[in-house]
């Protein structure tokens, strides 16, 4: 933890400009260090998913259909809309566009006064995230594929009254590492992943919380298409309450150019929400930049 600057250097052209719009995205208010994801609601700080440092050649649109709960009796519970798209260029490259367009949530009033929300239940407009990936260096013998991804999250999330979202920014910049284990004849294969890298967000006016990003996904692909991942995944920052990690395991099956997903992801510490299922599809679209 410790305060937002620049450390002590002028910015100017573009970087000036990002950094006013961001600023003007956030209104300035006092210092907020309750703004962890251990005492906000589930979809306000969640832990990203890991990517793949390689890039593909098709244009991907994602939808789907989340619900977050404390238990089965969904005392604790929210429930959201997500929505995603990537467009990859040349193969070393891909834009991505995610949001959270509105959450339906509801609280017990015991978690009401320990998160010191306004209410027991709501509708909020959610976050909007910003994504780029670059392949660094190809996957070849022994050698691993890795690239970058860096990511911000807008200002756009409300709710900050009842602790949905954090109406403020967060940047977050990640190692990629992708590295086939075995592979069959008709594109069968073992897959790992893994990624660190550092994540900050902000708490108010001149104030934010710097933490480590990291995770590891097992994939395993079959030669027509359907995968089965298992994934483990977090941060920790320098505050409380804000540890989160969870553990994953998602299905995909392909139907043409529509890949059907579920996931079902466990929380391991109470940071992250103790349930989570999540229920969609993926259609994948010819790139006018394909690899040539």
């Amino acid at each position: 933890m410790r305060p937002a600057t620049t450390s002590g250097r002028t910015l100017g052209g573009p970087a000036a400009a990002a950094l006013a719009l961001l600023l003007a995205a956030a209104p300035a208010r006092p210092q907020d260090r309750a703004l962890v994801p251990g005492r906000m609601g589930y979809n306000a700080l969640p832990a990203v998913p890991n990517e793949d440092p390689a890039v593909g050649d098709d244009v991907l649109v994602s939808l789907q259909l989340a619900a977050q709960a404390a238990d089965l009796s969904a005392r604790d519970a929210a429930a959201t809309p997500y929505l995603r798209v990537e467009v990859p260029f040349r193969g070393i490259a891909a834009l991505s566009v995610d949001a959270v367009p509105v959450e339906l949530w509801r609280v017990t009033p015991a978690t009401q006064r320990r998160l010191q929300a306004a209410s027991t239940r709501g509708v909020e407009l959610g976050d909007v995230r910003f994504g780029a990936r670059f392949l660094l260096v190809s996957e070849a013998g022994l050698r691993p594929a890795l690239g970058i991804r860096l990511l911000t999250k807008t200002a756009s999330g409300k709710g900050l009254e009842n602790r949905r979202f954090t109406a403020a920014p967060a940047y977050l910049g990640d190692l990629l590492l992708g590295k086939d284990l075995a592979s069959w004849p008709g594109g069968a294969r073992v897959r790992l992943l893994a990624k660190a890298g550092f994540l900050s967000w902000q708490q108010g006016d001149g104030w934010q919380d710097d933490g480590l990003d990291y995770g590891a996904t097992l994939q395993l692909r079959s030669a027509g298409g359907a995968r089965l991942e298992l994934e483990w995944r977090g941060y920790t920052g320098y505050e409380r309450d804000d540890e989160p990690m969870l553990a994953g395991l998602t299905a995909g099956v392909p139907t043409g150019p529509v890949e059907w997903v579920l996931t079902v992801n466990r929380g391991l510490r109470h940071e992250a929400p103790p349930w989570e299922v999540r229920a969609g599809a993926v259609l994948r679209l010819p790139s006018p930049w394909r690899a040539r």
